[in-house]
This record gives C-alpha cells, sequence and structure tokens, in this order.
C-alpha cells in the first residue's frame, strides 16, 4: 500500500487547538492517527485479510481478495458475519483515519457503500464481540482522478433515529437553489464552473457520514456549510469535519439541535482558494439567508 505520513501536520494542527480532541495513536510500525471521538483506531500493523481472537466475528467479504482497483467515487461491498450488531468501515489514507461509517447486519449480511479518495486508500471492516474484535483490511486504488479533493466536509451524528443533512453553499449561492450541494441535486454531482461538487449519499437511518467533495476549480469566496435537522430530533448534536487537500483542518460539534430554534446550524464559512476557514457556529429556526437573500418557500421533498 502507498502511504506518505501527515502524522507531523496533524499533530501540528492538533497543536494549534484546531481540532478538538486530538490524539495521536501509537499502535506499533505504521501507527494510524486518530482522533478521540473516532469509534475504532485501527492497528496499522494488521495483515491484509482476516484477524480476530477466537470466537470473535467473522467477516467474509462477498468479493475475495484484499487488493482492488477502480476509478467509481464509491465501493459498494456486502459480505456476511456472525455479528449479531452494527460494525464500521474505517478508511485509512496517508496513515490518517480520513472516514468512517456505519456497517449494517441483516440477516447476517452486512453492506455499506464507501466513498473513495483518489489513489492509493486502506479499508477496514470491523465488528466486536464479548470475544473480542475482528477485523478484514483490504487496499483499494480508485483511478481515472485527478489528485486528492482540494475540499471536502463530513456530517456525523449520534443517533440512528434523526435524520440529519449536509449542505454546502457556493460563494453568494442561495439556499435550496442550484448552487446549494444538497441531497436533493447533488448525489450525482453538480457543475459550478468548472468545479463539480458531489454528495456522496443521503443517509437517512443511520449516523452518516454524509461527504461533500470538490476535487479542484474551487472558486474565491467563501463556501457556506450549513447542517439541517430533517427529522427535528430534539437534543441530537452533530460533528462536522472540514477538509483541506485530505489533511482536516476543522472540527465542530453543534449544541444540541431541535425541531425549533435550532432547526438549523451554519457551521462554518471555507475560501478554498485561502485555506481560510472561520467558524460561525449560527443556530436558526428558519432556512439560513444568503447574503441579505430570501431563502425561497421552504417545501419538504420526499426522501
Amino acid at each position: 500500500m502507498r502511504m506518505y505520513r501527515v502524522t507531523t501536520a496533524i499533530a501540528a494542527v492538533c497543536a494549534l487547538s484546531l481540532i478538538s480532541a486530538c490524539k495521536e495513536t501509537t499502535t506499533g510500525p505504521g501507527a494510524v492517527t486518530c482522533v478521540a471521538s473516532d469509534p475504532v483506531c485501527p492497528d496499522g500493523t494488521l495483515n491484509l485479510g482476516f484477524t480476530g481472537a477466537t470466537g470473535a466475528p467473522t467477516i467474509v467479504p462477498g468479493t475475495a481478495g484484499t487488493t482492488f482497483s477502480q476509478s467509481g467515487s464509491a465501493y459498494v461491498l456486502t459480505g456476511t458475519t456472525s455479528a449479531t450488531t452494527f460494525g464500521y468501515w474505517l478508511l485509512v489514507t496517508n496513515d490518517v483515519l480520513s472516514s468512517w461509517g456505519v456497517l449494517t447486519v441483516s440477516g447476517g449480511v452486512y453492506s455499506a457503500e464507501i466513498p473513495l479518495f483518489c489513489g492509493a486508500q486502506r479499508i477496514y471492516l470491523t465488528f466486536n464481540s464479548a470475544a473480542g474484535r475482528s477485523y478484514y483490511a483490504f487496499d483499494m486504488n480508485r483511478t481515472g482522478c485527478a489528485g486528492h479533493a482540494a475540499f471536502r466536509v463530513q456530517l456525523t451524528w449520534g443517533s440512528v433515529t434523526s435524520d440529519l443533512d449536509l449542505h454546502l453553499l457556493r460563494p453568494s449561492g442561495i439556499w435550496r437553489s442550484g448552487n446549494d450541494c444538497y441531497f436533493g441535486n447533488c448525489t450525482s454531482g453538480l457543475t459550478w464552473g468548472s468545479s463539480s461538487p458531489i454528495l456522496d449519499v443521503d443517509d437517512v437511518s443511520y449516523y452518516g457520514p454524509e461527504n461533500i467533495y470538490l476535487a479542484s476549480g474551487a472558486e474565491p469566496g467563501d463556501y457556506r456549510v450549513i447542517i439541517h435537522n430533517w427529522s427535528g430530533t430534539t437534543g441530537e448534536t452533530a460533528t462536522v469535519r472540514i477538509y483541506l487537500n485530505d489533511v482536516e483542518v476543522r472540527r465542530y460539534t453543534s449544541s444540541p439541535l431541535n425541531g425549533t430554534t435550532a432547526l438549523y446550524w451554519e457551521v462554518a464559512k471555507v475560501n478554498i482558494l485561502t485555506g481560510a476557514v472561520t467558524a460561525v457556529g449560527a443556530y436558526t429556526g428558519s432556512a439560513p439567508t444568503t447574503l441579505g437573500v430570501a431563502p425561497p418557500a421552504w417545501v419538504p421533498i420526499a426522501k
């Protein structure tokens, strides 16, 4: 697996307190850098294929192998397991746990859709039981794309009963328009001048993650990151991670959301060209205005 260590850069970001609850793991050669809120931090020394203690959940991928290559932006996987509860997929790039998500289990079958970075990455599937934790590790190479994503924003939340939505507004863009990348228009991508933002998935039944990528062609000005508490769940909290060139530069966790005064959370403004990230932290009960322009009337969209 082609890996480039960036732990020094991550440590510098942590030292500047740009990411809350930073920690570096020291799991041995090939150590993977994680942060405290990641659900599992894989040991970078694990062999490819299956690793697990006696009695730990089995993991049998639907497609056998430990090295894969594809040009698509998402890897759809399925397989069987003896686990009776959900597990996680963990995606590692540059020795950093870059993204993760839930492996759903139904009738002994697990499945997930994993958004991929350009180039080489290692993916770990993991389940846990009273007998211990098991892993299945494999390498994935995404081809046919140019370099790493210049910008990525990721949303996760805490309850499977909640449905939160991630929005990225283009500079001067208006909420719920063609200049707002969200579930209603962006899962197949949009064209914003020379850039093509894309939302990987509209997660309606688990904890996320939802990711919006913008690989190149960023415009001058501030992109706006906004979270909508679609389900109106009271007390739900969201976590947003912002990445520039595959390095996490900011992490924000919301105050408890609700269906009245905190239905929307404007997280931050991001100038991708300069790398400037400005926290906003505004909570409202109505769709946010854009540069003083009132948003269109809110009309429910079926999911």
